[in-house]
């Protein structure tokens, strides 16, 4: 466990003094990285990069590294954040990184002293303009998170904690439109592309390359985690228990990230073979480096005998072709395995080696972390589910049955995705097995495309979102909203399952019949839409104009109303009543001389005449249950009006132009006669 600290500022001290205390102890005191970690490299391995902002390469010139000024603050502040909330994004290297170009910008220094609110607004349009919205946003948080913990702490004099990231959250929420099927398309990974992983999986492949990448995908498509959670499974991870029922239940014991503690993940029913038959695949293909691994952890000085390990003492030398049997290297010829050992910086000549000297090569060549695959999660080498030997899906070179791996995210994404700067020359999974798009092009996946997936399935489920998060390993159920892919009509659909009497689209019912359509397909339905009204449904077609009436539904001829409704016909009966009070109202104003009272009066009065008209109609005993009701009338609309305009001025235009087409006729006729 590495060591850490609460730091705390003094107030008697000056702003300058906190800062340099704080460096100090986070260059004296922290182990986060490593007890080795060197301080002053400009690259920390596998940690961070201290380059300056828009810089890309893992070994930066000496131009392109961040400045003195800024580097020793930026190093301790990204070393004590992650050692009290560890993350694999490190976006504190984002903010980071525009800081110190802001401050050169702004101040022509880029020392943290300088940091002021201009510095602060600087920085963020540096990230508007260079990451994606998503990682701007991130990018944004986390410096308004320094600036509240720079000004906390007393490390500069400016008060900043009151700044806050102008960055909005970018929404992904979007469901209608060309918009949201890209974003549901990019979130999702290809129906191609998973049909041809399952047909592989199903295939029961031989190779082993292809056996780790369906069997990982496999458990991907089994329980919503992320890549790393899952290669970090231990060899013991299966659940077998019963539920109330009696009904044995199967999942996996991991941790997940985010925040949230170690737990059981159950698997679906439908997966649990799938699920099963993964695992067993795994176990069978880290077999032999969790035997290795055990080996040394149990007998750290002597010597691990594997299956094609010669069979000599110890301590008796060695030819170079024994030699490279015990290190599983090449050996087929004499200059093989002369430049096999010589690759290794071992003597390359017969009996200069033994298996007790060449057992110091390989502890040498462990794992920085050995005996652990994760130590924060505890599990071993020895348990690890996915541990490997090194060079074992290795197409060219024999596996090494003395040496261990740890296969990364990125060693499993790369067999599943393409690599652009490869181009054809990488080959993943779906290359190898010939399978492409429907238009011809190369497949490829994401690892937590699956997780988006599964999470959009259990929303259609009607799981809730404490189970959903819980089942995803999230902290936050607000995290739920960013993986959840329904179109607007399942979210409808989902509503009328929940309450029948809410039938929101209509009798049909099917979300089948209801998938979004072309505008030439909308323009041809009899009817495309529906609002539900007080008294019945509005047909008014929104796609042209909206309301024109201010929802006076009973004097609009796109009202319809049902037959046999009775909750409606009361509230047509109740508005009647009250209208027939206002109509004798209106009556006795236009008595008194009342302005506008006779237009009262006859707006009342046809209303009071249609609501007449719709009561006696669905209250007549010769008309079937659930007909529709529609009144005609001849409404008021600016359309109509606009049409009747239109009208008007195009028969106007039409008689301007006859009468030149006359006179020019006539012209005609007499030039013609002039010249004849």
């Amino acid at each position: 466990m590495p060591n850490i600290f609460q730091f705390k500022s003094k107030a008697e001290l000056t702003a300058a003094a906190n800062l340099e205390a704080f460096i100090s102890k986070c260059r004296e005191d922290l182990t986060v990285f490593g007890v080795d970690l060197d301080w002053d490299a400009h690259v920390w391995p596998k940690v961070a990069v201290f380059a300056k902002f828009g810089v890309t390469t893992r070994k930066p010139k000496q131009e392109e590294l961040m400045d003195k000024s800024f580097l020793e603050f930026a190093k301790a502040y990204l070393r004590y954040q992650q050692g009290h909330k560890p993350t694999n994004t490190k976006n504190e290297l984002k903010a980071l990184r525009v800081l110190e170009a802001a401050l050169i910008q702004v101040n022509g220094d880029a020392s943290i002293k300088g940091l002021s609110l201009t510095c602060l607004d600087e920085a963020v349009s540096l990230a508007r303009g260079y990451y994606s919205e998503g990682a701007a946003y991130a990018c944004g948080r986390e410096i308004e998170r320094l600036a509240k913990f720079v000004t906390d702490n007393h490390l500069i004099n400016t008060n900043l904690k009151e700044w806050r990231n102008p960055i909005s959250r970018p929404t992904d929420t979007t469901r209608t439109g060309k918009e949201a099927k890209k974003n549901r398309e990019k979130k999702l990974p290809n129906e191609t592309a998973l049909n041809a992983l399952a047909e592989i999986f199903a295939s029961n492949p031989v190779e082993e390359r292809d056996i780790f990448t369906t069997s990982i995908f496999a458990m991907l498509m089994s329980a919503p985690s992320r890549i790393a959670e899952v290669m970090a499974l231990p060899i013991d991870c299966e659940v077998f228990e019963k539920d109330s029922e009696g009904v044995e239940r199967y999942g996996w014991r991991f941790f997940a990230g985010k925040g949230y503690e170690g737990d059981i993940k159950w698997i679906p029913t439908v997966m649990v073979e799938v699920a099963k038959i993964a695992v067993d695949r795994a176990k069978n293909l880290s077999f032999e480096a969790r035997k290795l691994a055990k080996w040394i952890e149990d007998n750290p000085n002597k010597f691990y005998r594997h299956e094609n390990c010669p069979n000599v003492a110890d301590d008796k030398p060695l030819t170079m072709e024994q030699a490279c049997q015990a290190l599983g290297l090449a050996h087929h010829t004499k200059d093989i395995c002369y430049s096999s050992l010589n690759s290794r910086g071992l003597d390359h000549h017969d009996y200069t080696n033994t298996l007790n000297s060449l057992w110091q090569h390989v502890k040498g060549r462990l794992p920085d972390s050995f005996p652990w695959f994760d130590e924060d999660k505890g599990i071993k080498f020895s348990n690890a589910l996915f541990a490997l030997n090194a060079n074992q899906f290795h197409g060219n070179r024999p596996r090494l049955p003395t040496e261990l791996k740890k296969p990364d995210t990125t060693f499993f994404n790369n067999d599943i995705g393409t690599r652009l700067a490869l181009g054809d020359k990488h080959k993943n999974i779906f290359d190898r097995y010939g399978y492409f798009d429907n238009d011809g092009e190369r497949l490829k996946v994401t690892s937590h495309q699956a997780r988006h997936l599964l999470n959009t399935i259990a929303q259609r489920g009607g799981l809730s979102n404490l189970e959903i998060a819980k089942w995803s390993g999230r902290a936050d159920v607000k995290q739920n909203r960013t993986y959840n892919h329904m179109a607007d009509y399942e979210m409808v659909a989902m509503a009328e399952r929940i309450d029948p009497s809410k039938a929101l689209f209509g009798p049909l019912g099917k979300v089948e019949n209801h998938l979004p359509v072309t505008a030439q397909e909308f323009n041809t339905l009899e009817q495309a839409a529906a609002h539900v009204t007080e008294y019945g449904f509005c047909v008014h077609d929104f796609t042209m104009s909206p309301c024109e009436k201010f929802r006076d539904c009973i004097n609009c001829t796109e009202q319809v109303c049902i037959k046999g409704d009775a909750e409606k016909l009361i509230r047509m009966k109740e508005r009647l009543d009250k209208i027939e009070h206002l109509l004798v109202k209106s009556e006795q104003a236009i008595e008194e001389g009342e302005m506008g009272a006779d237009r009262w009066l006859e707006h009342q009065t046809k209303t009071a005449n249609r609501l007449r008209d719709l009561i006696c109609i669905l209250e007549n005993p010769d008309i079937d249950d659930g007909a529709q009701v529609k009144l005609r009338g001849n409404d008021f609309s600016q359309l109509r009006r606009v049409a009747e305009k239109k009208s008007i001025s195009m028969v106007a235009e039409n008689e301007v132009e006859f009468k030149e087409a006359s006179i020019l006729e006539n012209l005609t006729d007499i030039l013609g006669g002039g010249f004849g």
